[in-house]
């Protein structure tokens, strides 16, 4: 290793003038999945990735149609509820 360059957690820590000097080769490496980080005097500077595509978007789908089916009611009224309403309404 020389000056320019160290391994620290499979990212590899370099200068610039390095990477000027090295810049096809590293990003050779880059390709194959290595990460650089890039210094200037010592101060990290920039980290160079592999390029990951995001994950495919979700598929907007049109929603299910499914037909309302009123419960069929159990219920029996002698009087129809809407006449007790009007009556009410009246009333006031």
């Amino acid at each position: 290793m020389t000056r320019d360059m160290t391994t620290m957690d499979h990212v590899k820590a370099i200068t610039i003038s390095y990477l000027k000097a090295h810049l096809s080769e590293e990003l050779r490496k880059v390709r194959g999945g290595a990460r650089l980080l890039i210094s200037d005097r010592s101060t990290p500077i920039a980290e160079v990735l592999p390029y990951r595509p995001e994950p495919a978007a979700l598929k907007i789908r049109a929603p299910r149609v499914v037909p309302f089916k009123a419960p069929k009611s159990t219920l029996r009224i002698e009087h129809d509820p809407v006449d007790y309403l009007l009556e009410d309404r009246g009333a006031r």
